[in-house]
C-alpha cells in the first residue's frame, strides 16, 4: 500500500470534476503494483490519441518518440523519460495548445497510472540508485583549501587549466571534473611553491619596508623641507615622514627606499585631512551624467574620478604580506551617511597608465580617531612595475560618492586622516605562524624519523581532512627517507615529500568511500562523521572543515540532527559563506556570461569595470537573501535592490548614493529581483542588442529547470531589419519570421515568448520604452519596442512585471522546485537521478511551509537522506 498525496496542475476545467478525482486518489493508495502489460494496456490509447501524431514514428518533435518507449516503468529504461512526459502533462505543455485535447477525467486517468508507476520506480531504485561517487576538487576549491591549509591566502588556481561545466551550468559536477597528466604537474608546481614560500625561508626575518605618511602636513610646508641636510637624514632613515606641497611631487634624492606623496582634491582639518568622495570642483549637474577624469592614469582606474592621496614607493617586496594601518575617523555627512575606506595596490606601468586592485573597502564608523588595521598579500596584485623606475603605489579613497543623489560637497560624509603607515614584509613573528604550524619545534631528544613522522601526522590529518592511519604515514616517511640523501637540506627533503601529499587523491579528490569489499562499492551507506564535515564545508564554504567541524567529527556528534542545524546555521552566518554566492550563484546563474561578451563600441560608451558591478549586484544579492533569511520569491521579483552608486547611474535610478547597499526600489524604477539585473541581460544580449532567445532559453533553464532542446542543425539566422529603416520590423517581427521555418516552430514557440517580455531592457539591461533608446549612441536610437507576448500555453504577457507575477502566482511551484533542485545538485556535486525525486519532494513541501526561505533551502538539503548518504 501506497500513502502518497500529489500536487497536479489542472486546468481550470478539471476542478468541478471532484468526484473523478477523489476516486483515483483512493485507488492510488489502494493499488498494487501495475504490471508494464497492464500499464501498457491502459495508457496506449491515450498517447495514440494526443501523443504519438507529434513523438511517433512520423515525427519525434524534441526528439522524444513515445511508441517506442519501455513501458516496464518500474524496471525499464526509461524511467526518466516517463518523469518528464508527467511533468509535462501536468505543467500543461502537452498536449500543445493547438492540438487535440483530452477530456479532464482522460488526462486525469492518465496521470495517476503514470504517477503510481512512478512511485513504485522510486522505491525500488532507492538501495541502488542515486549515489555519489568521488570527485577532484575545482579549481576555486582547490585554491580555497590551500589557503585554509596553509594559512596563506593566495592565487593558487590561476594557472590550472580551464575547467568544464555541467549541462546545468555546475562546475563541481564529477562527470566534468577530469584529471590530466597536466594536471597533476600544475598541482605539483603550485603545491611546492606554497611549501617553498612557507619553509624555504632565511633564518633572520626579512627587513621590512616601511613607509609613514602625515598627509596634513601637505598643507603646512616647513622651512627645513628644502633644507639639503635634512633631505640626507631622510635619505638614512626610510621610515621618517616628510612634506610636499599638495599637488606638487617632491622625491627626496635617489636612494632605494625613497617615497613620493601626492595629495588630489583633500582639505585641511585639525592635523587631519578629510576626504570625500566627489572633488569640490564635482558640480551636481545632472543626477545621471558620467563621472569625468581630471587627471590622473590612463585606463580604467579610479584616480582622476576622485578625491586621493598616492604613495609612490620604489623596490617594494612587492610578494611579501603588507601590512596597512590607518589612523582615521567619519564625519558623518547628511542623513548620518558615512564614509567607506578603500585603498589599492598598483604599480605604473609606462606612458601614463597604472594597474591597480582595490584590497579593502569598508565603512568607518567611529567618529573618533581610530587605527585600523589591514594585512594582505602583496602578490595577489599588480604590486611591481616592470622598470625600476616606474614605482609601485599605494592610493586611499573615501568610496562614498555622491551618485544620482543631490548632496552637496559639504553635506557628503567625510574620511578624516590623520595617517597611514604601509610595512611591506610584515611578520609579527618569526618563524612565520605559517612555518610553525607545519613545522613545529623539534624536540632535542627527538629522533629525527620520529620528527619527521610528527610533522606528517599533523599536515596528513588536516590535508586529507580526517584521521590518518599509521600505514599512512609511514609510507611518507619512506618517502622521506629515499629523499634525505638525494635532496640538499632536511627542509627541500620535507617540501617534496609535503607535495606529495598535497597532490595525492586523499588531498585532490573529495575521496568518501571506503570500500572493504569490492561488491560494497555499488552500495550506498551513510556517510561517516569526516565525510560528512567534507560535504558541508565544500557545500557551503567552497573549502575545507574548520577545526570546530573536525572536533564535533572526531567525537561523533556531528550527525546529530540538532548539532548538524547549528552547524549548518553557524556556516551561513560566517562570512566564509561568501563562497556560497559566488560560486552556486554565479554558476547557477551563468554570471561567466558577463566576461564572454564585448559592448559594441557603436552602440554604448562603456567603462569595462561597470561588468565588475554586474557581477557584485547578483553575487551581494544573493548572499543578502540567504543571510536575511528571506524568500527565494526574491529571486523573481523584489521590492529592494543592492546598489551602489556607480550602477545608479548605470540604471538611472535617483537618491542612490554610497557604496553596495539595501535599496528600495519602487515600480517605476523597473528593477527587482535577479530577472532586472544587468548580469542576466547584458550576458544574454549581443553586447549591442537584446537578445529574446537568450534570455528566453536563460529564464527556462536557471528559474524553471526546463531546458528547451538543443536546435536542429542548420539553423536559420533572424533576418535582419531594412538597413535604412530599422523601426519598421520590431524584434519580436524577426523572431515571428523566424519561428515559421518548420524546424525552429516548436521550440521558438516555447522560448520567444519568456524572452520578449525583456524587450524593455537593452542590451546593457537599461530601460527603454516607445519608439526610441535615447541611451544608445546613433544612430542606432530608433527601436521598435513591443513586450507583449503569448506564451506556449495561450497566457498573454505584458512586459517584464507580468511575467514575474505569472511566475510567483502560477508557476511557483515549478520555480521553488527549480531552484531546490540546483542546490541539491550543487550540494552533490553530481546530476540529480530519478530515486532523488522524492528527497526533492520532501524539501519541497518543508520550504513551502517555511515561506520559501532560502536559508530552509539550503538546511533541509543538508538535512536530507541524499546529502548524508554515499
Amino acid at each position: 500500500m501506497y500513502n502518497a498525496v500529489f500536487h497536479l496542475n489542472f486546468p481550470p476545467d478539471m476542478k468541478s470534476d471532484i468526484a473523478t478525482s477523489l476516486t483515483l486518489t483512493i485507488g492510488i493508495l489502494l493499488c498494487t503494483h501495475t504490471s508494464a502489460d497492464d500499464f501498457s494496456t491502459a495508457t496506449g490509447p491515450f498517447l495514440r490519441r494526443y501523443c504519438v501524431q507529434c513523438h511517433g514514428p512520423d515525427r519525434q518533435k524534441a526528439d522524444l518518440r513515445l511508441d517506442t518507449l519501455d513501458a516496464d516503468v518500474v524496471s525499464g529504461s526509461h524511467t526518466d523519460m516517463w518523469q518528464e512526459v508527467l511533468d509535462r502533462i501536468n505543467q500543461g505543455d502537452m498536449p500543445p495548445e493547438k492540438a487535440k485535447q483530452p477530456k479532464a477525467s482522460e488526462r486525469k486517468r492518465f496521470v495517476a497510472l503514470l504517477t503510481e508507476q512512478l512511485r513504485m520506480a522510486s522505491h525500488s531504485s532507492r538501495l541502488t540508485g542515486g549515489r555519489n561517487v568521488m570527485r577532484r576538487l575545482t579549481a576555486y576549491e582547490y585554491s580555497n583549501t590551500l589557503r585554509d591549509l596553509l594559512d596563506l591566502d593566495l592565487k593558487y588556481s590561476v594557472d590550472l587549466p580551464p575547467e568544464g561545466s555541467a549541462k546545468e551550468g555546475f562546475k563541481n559536477n564529477s562527470m566534468v571534473l577530469g584529471t590530466s597528466a597536466l594536471h597533476i604537474e600544475y598541482f605539483e608546481r603550485i603545491a611546492r611553491a606554497a611549501l617553498e614560500k612557507i619553509i624555504l625561508v632565511p633564518q633572520q626575518a626579512p627587513e621590512p619596508y616601511f613607509v609613514r605618511v602625515e598627509p596634513e602636513l601637505a598643507f603646512k610646508p616647513p622651512p627645513q623641507a628644502n633644507n639639503p641636510n635634512n633631505q640626507r637624514k631622510r635619505k638614512r632613515n626610510p621610515g621618517a615622514s616628510f612634506t610636499i606641497k599638495q599637488g606638487e611631487h617632491y622625491r627626496p634624492g635617489n636612494g632605494a627606499r625613497d617615497v613620493l606623496f601626492r595629495l588630489e582634491h583633500g582639505e585641511p582639518a585639525e592635523n587631519c585631512i578629510l576626504l570625500a568622495g566627489d572633488r569640490p570642483t564635482d558640480r551636481l549637474g545632472a543626477p545621471f551624467a558620467p563621472d569625468r577624469k581630471q587627471g590622473g592614469a590612463k585606463g580604467d582606474g579610479r584616480s582622476g574620478f576622485q578625491p586621493e592621496f598616492r604613495v609612490e614607493m620604489y623596490e617594494v617586496p612587492h610578494a611579501a604580506p603588507v601590512r596597512v594601518r590607518v589612523h582615521c575617523a567619519a564625519v558623518p555627512g547628511e542623513g548620518g551617511t558615512l564614509p567607506r575606506l578603500s585603498f589599492e595596490l598598483g604599480a605604473f606601468r609606462g606612458a601614463g597608465v597604472s594597474d591597480q586592485k582595490e584590497a579593502v573597502n569598508v565603512e568607518i564608523d567611529s567618529t573618533e580617531l581610530k587605527t585600523y588595521e589591514f594585512v594582505v598579500q602583496g602578490a595577489n596584485f599588480p604590486f611591481q612595475s616592470n622598470k625600476p623606475g616606474r614605482p609601485s603605489y599605494f592610493r586611499i579613497f573615501n568610496d562614498f560618492r555622491r551618485g544620482t543623489s543631490t548632496l552637496t560637497y559639504q553635506q557628503l560624509p567625510k574620511l578624516k586622516i590623520d595617517w597611514v603607515e604601509i610595512k611591506c614584509n610584515h611578520y609579527p613573528t618569526w618563524p612565520s605562524p605559517q612555518y610553525a604550524a607545519i613545522v613545529p619545534p623539534r624536540g632535542t631528544a627527538e629522533a629525527e624519523a620520529a620528527y619527521v613522522s610528527r610533522v606528517l601526522k599533523g599536515f596528513m590529518r588536516r590535508a586529507y581532512r580526517r584521521p590518518v592511519t599509521d600505514a599512512e604515514i609511514q609510507r611518507k616517511v619512506s618517502l622521506f627517507n629515499r629523499l634525505r640523501d638525494k635532496e640538499p637540506s632536511f627542509e627541500s627533503a620535507l617540501i617534496s615529500t609535503l607535495t606529495a601529499v598535497l597532490c595525492s587523491p586523499n588531498f585532490l579528490l573529495i575521496s568518501e568511500p571506503e570500500v572493504v569489499k569490492p561488491e560494497e562499492s555499488l552500495q550506498r551507506r551513510p556517510l561517516n562523521q569526516y565525510e560528512l564535515a567534507s560535504r558541508l564545508s565544500y557545500f557551503i564554504w567552497s573549502s575545507m572543515p574548520d577545526e570546530e567541524l573536525f572536533a564535533l567529527a572526531a567525537a561523533g556528534r556531528l550527525s546529530d540532527r540538532n548539532v548538524l542545524l547549528a552547524q549548518t546555521q553557524r556556516m551561513i552566518n560566517d562570512q566564509k559563506s561568501i563562497a556560497f554566492a559566488e560560486n552556486f550563484g554565479a554558476q547557477w546563474l551563468d554570471l561567466a556570461g558577463v566576461r564572454r561578451l564585448a559592448v559594441n563600441p557603436e552602440y554604448f560608451t562603456f567603462r569595462e569595470p561597470t561588468k565588475d558591478l554586474f557581477e557584485a549586484e547578483t553575487i551581494r544579492f544573493i548572499d543578502h537573501v540567504l543571510r536575511s533569511d528571506i524568500s527565494i520569491a526574491n529571486f523573481i521579483d523584489s521590492d529592494f535592490a543592492i546598489l551602489n552608486s556607480s550602477l545608479a547611474k548605470h540604471y538611472r535610478i535617483a537618491d542612490v548614493s554610497g557604496g553596495f547597499h539595501v535599496h528600495p526600489v519602487k515600480a517605476s524604477d523597473h528593477r527587482g529581483g535577479l530577472l532586472t539585473q544587468a548580469s542576466m541581460l547584458f550576458g544574454n544580449s549581443t553586447g549591442a542588442e537584446s537578445h529574446p532567445i537568450k534570455r528566453g532559453v536563460w529564464v527556462l533553464e536557471r528559474m524553471l529547470d526546463d531546458p528547451p532542446p538543443p536546435p536542429p542543425p542548420n539553423v536559420p539566422d533572424l533576418p535582419e531589419p531594412e538597413p535604412q529603416d530599422e523601426s519598421k520590423l520590431s524584434l519580436k517581427e524577426r523572431l515571428l519570421a523566424h519561428a515559421q521555418v518548420e524546424s525552429c516552430r516548436d521550440c521558438h514557440s516555447k522560448i520567444d515568448p519568456w524572452g520578449v517580455a525583456f524587450e524593455n531592457y537593452n542590451a546593457l539591461g537599461q530601460w527603454r520604452e516607445g519608439d526610441a533608446d535615447p541611451l544608445v549612441q546613433t544612430p542606432h536610437q530608433r527601436v521598435n519596442i513591443d513586450p507583449v507576448t503569448r506564451l506556449n500555453n495561450g497566457r498573454t504577457i505584458h512586459g517584464l512585471a507580468d511575467l514575474k507575477h505569472y511566475i510567483l502566482n502560477e508557476r511557483r511551484p515549478q520555480f521553488r522546485r527549480a531552484v531546490v533542485r540546483k542546490v541539491l545538485a550543487y550540494a552533490l556535486g553530481r546530476y540529480l537521478e530519478f530515486p532523488d525525486r522524492s528527497a526533492v519532494d520532501e524539501i519541497c513541501e518543508t520550504v513551502e511551509i517555511e515561506d520559501d526561505s532560502f536559508q530552509q533551502i539550503l538546511i533541509q538539503t543538508v538535512l536530507s537522506k541524499p546529502f548524508q548518504m554515499k
